[in-house]
């Protein structure tokens, strides 16, 4: 059995993997006593685990306070995805592969195995990302947009606007509140861009065969689309089990 970790910044994603199969999905919350305790616990609840692939945004020092307490606490095996010592059959277009962040590298390892033809892959997390990969296996590079939260964060921290965070909103492009109306911009400022750069890369790359979101806000993005796209909500995931399967 192989753990599959993707580190993000407010949760960690993880994946059981039987024989190259992926057997279950989950997310964890970091909770009150941080990374490296949530990680530890996903270790310690998962012992079987012979191996453990991690994808993690976190920095270098988080990184190396894992590998170091997993390694203590008995696993045989701790591998963290690394564009710059390998990407796994994908070209990519950075010059600078470190600077290119782990999950989208992941995303566009899963891409190259799981599509075929030209995809723009859309994750929609804290950043929105939009990345061109061709039939290839050749990474055209990409765009990153602030996310819905992101932007509201922003724009909160730049007005004398107060809101708290518990208050529901609607999207309503004629809000008769603050919240609405910032709720309703920051959405449709966000899906504006998305198309924009999806409609202006199909328009100076040849088109895509799909265009695939993935991301905790990919199903709330795609109500509002009016594009063709798929979701695929473990496209990172099963990157990280793709290259399970190769380190092997």
């Amino acid at each position: 059995m192989k753990l599959l970790l993707d580190l993000g910044n407010s949760r960690c994603k993880f994946a059981v993997v039987e024989k190259g199969k992926v057997e279950k999905y989950d997310t964890q919350n970091y909770g009150p006593f941080g990374k490296l305790y949530s990680v530890k616990s996903l270790s310690d609840k998962y012992t079987d685990a012979n191996g453990i692939i991690i994808g993690s945004v976190l920095s270098e020092e988080m990184n190396s306070q894992i590998k170091e307490t997993l390694l203590n606490d008995g696993v045989k095996s701790v591998y963290f995805l690394d564009p710059v010592e390998n990407s796994f059959g994908v070209s990519l277009a950075y010059a600078n592969p470190s600077a290119l962040g782990v999950d989208r590298v992941a995303a566009l390892i899963a891409a190259n195995e799981k599509y075929s033809g030209n995809t723009c892959i859309v994750d929609c997390g804290t950043a929105v990302t939009l990345d061109v990969l061709d039939a290839k296996g050749v990474h055209q590079g990409g765009v990153i947009l602030p996310g819905v939260a992101s932007m509201r964060k922003a724009l909160l921290a730049n007005t004398k606007i107060e809101i708290d965070d518990a208050t529901e909103v609607e999207f309503n492009v004629l809000s008769g509140t603050s919240e609405n109306a910032i709720h309703t911009g920051c959405v449709s400022a966000v899906v504006g861009g998305i198309e924009y750069v999806i409609n202006k890369m199909a328009s100076d790359y040849d088109g895509f065969d799909q265009v695939v979101l993935t991301g905790g806000d990919a199903e709330r993005i795609k109500s509002y689309l009016s594009l063709a796209v798929l979701t695929d909500d473990t496209l990172v995931l099963d990157g990280l089990n793709v290259v399970s399967q190769k380190i092997d």
